[in-house]
């Protein structure tokens, strides 16, 4: 498998998003960004009375939080704030009203119609002439939709498959359109983020069937923070994708070839986001606007569009994401970052624009257990470290190890809203690293490190003053046992 080339943002780095997945990341990523610019962050328990936004009938644990300057508060729900009108989130999940509202705002969108019986969407499949796409009217993640469908075998299969598979009733059936499938992400008047998600493939070595390459790739995807609880499954659409072409998860592909797994692009069964921003033209980024200005109160969302391959100025929108994911934009499998979360909090909160960050992030998962246990009804997240600190570092010796020294010392930098760690070096060294707002509260806590708890006992002290970088590091203090090998 080739190397990817990834540029990512310097201040989120994989340990700032370690562990955090799936629509939890989306909530993350904004509510992080927020706190580095200094605003107040809360986050509410499920069931909380001031959840007022679409939940789409999902549970708001880990989602739903609040970001304030002191005089403006604004409420979230994943990727999307209170400006974006729970009327258009209801119109987005219906793909058929938000097609009307589309076509009445002269943005361009697919020939297609919604039906409820086989009969009918076969009649209609071969009125419009194939290649078609079927795909749920209520659905989401790419679930029960197949495209480039070629003839009326092969969508009877597929509505048996439909049929057996799923509980929809009505499904959309429209004309396939050949040509790059991108989703786009809008804040106002401007694209901030476009990828060409990619359908799920793999490519050959000459060496490995086609079942060992799906895993090899499983493994690359679970070192991508998006795209780690994304894997590629091989289910109906898949076997009968490689049938199509002639093959089976145990055929051995020549060295190179690309081999396509699924016709449908989505990320969450399988496909590969590769950033494409630059790659639009005005005249497309244009429509992607255009269609977010066709419903009510939508000034941020995200679209699907397929790009004429004939003529790159012209595209069809698919359909709109009220409250879209972000991570594959943040972290994609090739390309540029783009900020997403930093364009979105321009929106809310202007007058944050080009204020410095605080690099500092926190531990989201943990913050989240007492909410999740119902043992409080909100948790407000620590007020954002400073841009300025002073860093110094402490190297204990004597009888520091296993005698609670450096539980102590954690106890008591808390105490004095210290940031850190403290570290076993060996059995009889420790290192204290300090960070803090005020020098003169880090050169006093000598004397706690010298006297340390009852059990312990200090012989020596070395102390450093080091120069405070404004890197991403977490907010706490943690303690380090494995010991440094030499």
């Amino acid at each position: 498998m080739k190397t990817q080339q990834v540029e990512l943002l310097p201040t989120l780095t994989k340990e700032a998003v370690n562990d955090v997945t799936g629509y939890q990341l989306c909530g993350y990523l904004i509510a992080l960004e927020g706190w580095r610019r200094g605003l107040e962050l809360k986050w509410y328990r499920d069931e909380s009375s001031l959840c007022k936004l679409h939940r789409m009938f999902s549970s708001t644990h880990g989602k739903f939080y609040s970001l304030s300057n002191g005089d403006t508060l604004h409420y979230f729900y994943r990727s999307r704030g209170d400006k974006v009108a729970n009327k258009s989130v209801t119109i987005c999940l219906d793909k058929e009203k938000t097609k009307a509202f589309l076509e009445k705002g002269n943005v361009p969108v697919p020939k297609g119609k919604t039906l409820e019986t086989d009969e009918a969407i076969i009649d209609y499949a071969n009125e419009i002439g194939y290649p078609v796409i079927i795909k749920p009217l209520k659905g989401s993640m790419g679930k029960g939709v197949y495209t480039n469908i070629d003839n009326e075998a092969e969508l009877t299969a597929v509505l048996k498959e439909l049929r057996n598979s799923y509980s929809y009733r009505q499904y959309i059936v429209e004309k396939h359109y050949g040509g790059k499938e991108y989703r786009v992400y809008v804040v106002g008047d401007k694209v901030i983020g476009a990828t060409n998600r990619i359908p799920a493939n793999v490519v050959g070595d000459g060496i490995n069937t086609i079942e060992k390459l799906i895993e090899l790739k499983n493994n690359e995807r679970k070192k991508n923070p998006y795209l780690a609880t994304k894997p590629i499954e091989v289910d109906y659409e898949v076997n009968s994708m490689l049938k199509r072409a002639g093959y089976t998860v145990d055929s051995i592909p020549a060295k190179d070839e690309q081999v396509f797994l699924r016709e449908k692009s989505n990320l969450s069964t399988g496909g590969d986001p590769i950033e494409a921003t630059d790659e639009l033209t005005d005249e497309v980024k244009q429509i992607a606007v255009d269609a977010l200005k066709a419903l009510p109160s939508l000034p941020h969302a995200g679209l699907d569009i397929i790009v004429n391959p004939e003529d790159n100025r012209k595209g069809v929108v698919l359909e709109i994401n009220g409250t879209a994911e972000i991570g594959f934009h943040l972290f994609p499998l090739e390309g540029k970052a783009r900020d997403v979360p930093g364009a979105i909090m321009d929106y809310y909160f202007p007058e944050t624009i080009g204020k410095e960050k605080s690099n500092f992030y926190f531990d989201y998962l943990c913050m989240l257990e007492p909410l999740k246990k119902y043992a409080v009804d909100e948790m407000k997240v620590i007020r954002t470290p400073a841009i300025n600190m002073y860093a110094k570092k402490y190297t204990v010796t004597g009888k520091v190890n296993q005698v609670g020294y450096l539980g102590f010392i954690k106890r008591q930098a808390l105490k004095n809203d210290l940031f850190g760690h403290a570290k076993k070096i060996n059995k009889k060294t420790v290192e204290v690293y300090l960070i803090g707002e005020e020098k003169e509260v880090l050169d006093t806590f000598k004397k706690t490190v010298e006297k340390g708890n009852k059990k312990s006992s200090v012989e020596k002290v070395e102390e450093q003053d080091l120069v405070y970088t404004n890197e991403p590091r977490k907010t706490g203090f943690q303690v380090i046992t494995k010991t440094n090998r030499r």
